[in-house]
């Protein structure tokens, strides 16, 4: 990880506010040590990418594809260690007031963008302030609101945000209207990079598709649904990153099986395992040479429903769905090693998740209970809904089948669709379409405001079920400005159970983020968020065994 050399002086304001979050890891996922390795600088690493990214422009990164890329190329202010603490970045330390409301950053200088130029305060001001405005339509702007003079900015009032303010060349503050809890995390995301303002004004919409920024490898090329190619960043504050290259194959339309085949083959350095696989790498001997991460994520995959369309405008057919299908057997069976069974919405790991939560369970007699208290005894009068979906996991079909025959019992008709990419399919979201849909949601930041607000808050873009309900709406905006940590926790926990009642969606399971590396890479680390926000700086090839 990066230097942690510079003076933190956030270890009270930390315990006062309840940022600092560590995570008990379930397995260590930390490579051999590469202060152990003679640095050898050169080789090129390829990956794949399951998706194309829609932007590279931070402000508008908006999938995990585009943050896995999106966080080679930007640094921002602060950065997660591997166990998701909030650690210098640029801002070699920095300090807090005591009620939470002022955020001082002092910047390391000689940081330089990938044209040259050095980066200062005034480019943190003019970064946060492009995330806010409302002709860039940034999917996380909501969360900077909290900024003083932010929603005056937004509403055209103010010509710049009174809260982001250069004090020197190297100061950076920030001020809040209300205290609000997640904030140092927050300025932990892609979103919050840093950006060059000639850059970004000069090229315009280009910048998304050539972005430049402050980060360890700089922006080659990109050729749509082939690759995408970034190289070292050799004047990097830090020192450049070992690699030359790294080459994300995009992979648009490819199962992880062909994948982990190329892999195999000596043509990735680096390939997610897929469900089919797991077992059969536990415990066959001949992929002891490679080296394998194992780590639970703060993730949840789901199976939502549109509240907005019949059946699902009824809470018990929702809740019948729930008993209906028995997602144990899904997990062990068909996943196999590679998951979690979910109880409830916040993934084991996550501050507030809750070992001992009730709730629902295979129980296809209380399914049809449920049902004919409905008014669809026996699924009668229920319209055949289709199901959504547009992952290439190997299992997602047999899993989605599962669903179709364990509802079938109950006489409901499932027709099983798959969208030809995920932009397609989060068109046909945005717009309501879909009665049913699979998807998943990877927490941002060590945070449940970063789960729970955007999948259930009644305005998040996001809000894919269309739930609405004040009370829970009410719990999670003051949840945000709760500076006290078992209480804010507590409220999380308070927001858990109604929404559960209500049933938007089946809560499947959580993540087990599993990959295999070529014996010959080293200094691999990940973290709970799974493969996606580390930085590769620190990834070496050994000299005999480089592409």
């Amino acid at each position: 990880m990066r230097s942690q050399s510079q003076s933190v002086l956030l270890g009270f304001f930390f315990a006062f506010l309840g940022l600092l979050v560590s995570f008990c890891d379930a397995a260590t996922a930390v490579s051999p040590k590469t202060e152990d390795l003679t640095p050898r600088f050169g080789g090129v690493y390829r990956c794949p990418l399951a998706n194309e990214p829609i932007s590279l422009d931070p402000a508008r990164s908006t999938n995990i594809y585009a943050n896995t890329v999106v966080n080679q190329l930007f640094d921002g202010l602060v950065q997660f260690d591997s166990h998701l603490n909030p650690i210098p970045a640029i801002a070699g330390f920095w300090e807090a007031s005591l009620d939470g409301l002022t955020w001082t950053f002092s910047l390391r200088k000689e940081v330089k963008f990938h044209n040259g130029r050095e980066v200062t305060a005034d480019d943190f001001v003019y970064s946060l302030t492009r995330l806010l405005d409302p002709a860039v339509k940034s999917p996380v702007a909501h969360l900077f609101k909290y900024i003083r003079g932010a929603e005056a900015f937004q509403e055209g009032i103010t010509p710049s945000v009174e809260g982001l303010q250069a004090l020197d060349r190297y100061t950076l503050q920030i001020s809040l209207h209300t205290p609000y809890a997640p904030f140092l995390s927050i300025l932990a995301m892609v979103n919050a990079k840093v950006v060059p303002r000639e850059e970004v004004e000069g090229r315009g919409e280009q910048f998304a598709l050539q972005p430049v920024g402050s980060g360890p490898f700089r922006f080659q090329h990109w050729e749509a649904k082939r690759q995408i190619v970034l190289r070292a960043f050799h004047n990097y504050y830090e020192r450049r990153p070992f690699l030359d290259r790294i080459v994300f194959e995009i992979r648009v339309d490819k199962g992880l099986e062909e994948d982990f085949s190329r892999f195999l083959q000596g043509e990735l350095e680096e390939t997610v395992v897929p469900s089919t696989k797991a077992e059969e790498i536990q415990n066959n001997n001949a992929y002891r040479s490679y080296t394998c991460m194992i780590k639970p994520t703060l993730h949840l995959l789901y199976i939502g429903f549109n509240l907005r369309q019949a059946p699902f405008t009824h809470p018990k057919v929702r809740q019948a769905f729930n008993y209906a299908v028995n997602k144990d057997a899904i997990v062990q069976e068909i996943r196999k090693h590679t998951s979690i069974t979910a109880k409830g919405l916040l993934p084991p790991g996550m501050p507030g998740y809750d070992p001992d939560l009730v709730s629902y369970y295979y129980n296809p007699r209380r399914a049809a209970q449920l049902l004919a208290e409905a008014g669809y005894p026996g699924g009668r009068g229920l319209p055949a809904l289709d199901l959504w979906y547009s992952s290439n996991e190997t299992s997602a079909p047999q899993e989605l089948e599962a669903y179709r025959k364990a509802l079938a019992a109950l006489g409901i008709t499932i027709n099983v669709r798959k969208a030809d990419n995920w932009p397609i399919l989060e068109k046909m979201l945005a717009e309501g379409k879909p009665a049913m849909f699979r998807l998943g949601w990877h927490s941002d930041i060590p945070d449940p405001d970063s789960f729970l607000f955007p999948l259930l808050f009644s305005q998040s873009k996001t809000d894919r079920t269309f739930y609405r309900n004040p009370q829970v709406d009410q719990l999670l905006e003051e949840a945000r400005r709760e500076i006290d940590y078992a209480r804010r926790i507590k409220m999380y926990q308070d927001v858990e159970k109604p929404v559960l009642q209500d049933a938007p969606w089946i809560s499947q399971h959580h993540h087990v983020f599993e990959a295999l590396y070529q014996p010959y890479v080293q200094g691999i680390e990940i973290n709970a968020l799974g493969g996606t926000l580390y930085s590769y700086e620190e990834i070496l090839v050994e000299e005999d065994g480089r592409p």
